[in-house]
């Protein structure tokens, strides 16, 4: 049973709407433990990174939460004349996705996740790089989303809640964070770049691929680091001193030119925030479209069954 708010108060939940954070605040970094946020709860506005419409009611979530269904971030682009599904959002798009959450351009922001796993903390990393991608920096991520703030007993809710309209705008794009299906084949050919796969062993080698990606295994040159690694039993990111061993010990460096991509880049946006924003790697991009582009575009290849 959630812990629900009584009286007065519950009827004020209900009819207020979540209040427009104060601007001042500075995030302590691009992750928030939930003892600061329990702290500053009143000074961000959290937005609840879902899959689905259903669960925020049902799984609760932090009181005064806006819910973002997160296929409603995803967008069809053209590449060299191939459509492809589950893009980054145009400037126009993503800006009246925003505001329709209550972002305005001064909002401090705190992404929250389901947090049943490893996967769903993927839908709050992509919508992160979106932000960032559009220039908006007042972001950070609460570390092991809402399933660890339940289970210390912190208090959430089943009910809707409403946001005003913000005035959220994109800033012009980094184009940095962004590679597509071109960049990526000249990466291949660069000694001092990396290429991140992301998925599990299984994708990685050829053993499985999802129904909408034409061909099984890898971009040639890749180097696997699966995205649930970078998680300790908890949910929460591991240290970054354990990450960044662990991204030094499949070839990766700070001093190169890294791309992460998986199957949609929803879960190598995992990998792009933890080399970008926690490890500060200072060259890391995402690629969009990931291995639906790469195969959709019949580029070749590596698995290791053949």
């Amino acid at each position: 049973m959630f812990k629900m708010l009584s009286g007065v108060l519950a009827l004020g939940l209900l009819a207020a709407m979540p209040a427009t954070p104060a601007s001042a605040l500075d995030l302590p970094g691009p992750l928030v433990s939930s003892e600061w946020l329990a702290a500053h709860q009143d000074e961000v506005l959290v937005l609840d990174v879902r899959n689905d419409d259903t669960s925020y009611k049902e799984g609760g979530h932090l009181i005064g939460a806006v819910p973002l269904d997160f296929r409603k971030a995803r967008g069809t682009t053209t590449e060299r004349g191939v459509e492809i599904t589950d893009m980054n959002l145009p400037p126009e798009a993503f800006s009246a996705l925003m505001r329709s959450a209550g972002v305005n351009d001064d909002t401090p922001l705190v992404l929250t996740h389901r947090g049943r796993g490893p996967d769903d903390a993927g839908y709050a990393a992509y919508v992160y790089w979106q932000l960032k991608y559009y220039g908006h920096d007042k972001v950070a991520i609460l570390d092991g989303g809402t399933t660890k703030w339940v289970a210390e007993n912190r208090e959430v809710w089943g009910e809707d809640e409403a946001a005003k309209t913000g005035n959220f705008n994109a800033r012009p794009a980094r184009r940095e964070f962004l590679a597509d299906t071109a960049q990526m084949e000249a990466l291949q050919t660069r000694k001092d770049a990396g290429i991140l796969d992301a998925r599990f062993f299984s994708f990685y080698v050829g053993l499985e691929k999802r129904p909408n990606i034409a061909k099984a295994g890898h971009i040639p040159g890749a180097t696997l680091f699966p995205f649930d690694a970078n998680f300790a039993a908890n949910g929460t990111y591991r240290p970054k001193e354990e990450l960044a061993l662990a991204y030094t010990a499949v070839g990766l460096s700070p001093r190169q030119t890294v791309a992460a991509y998986c199957n949609t880049a929803h879960v190598s946006a995992i990998s792009w925030f933890v080399m970008h924003e926690l490890l500060g790697y200072r060259d890391v991009m995402l690629y969009d479209g990931s291995m639906l582009a790469w195969s959709k575009h019949g580029l070749p290849v590596e698995t290791q069954l053949r």
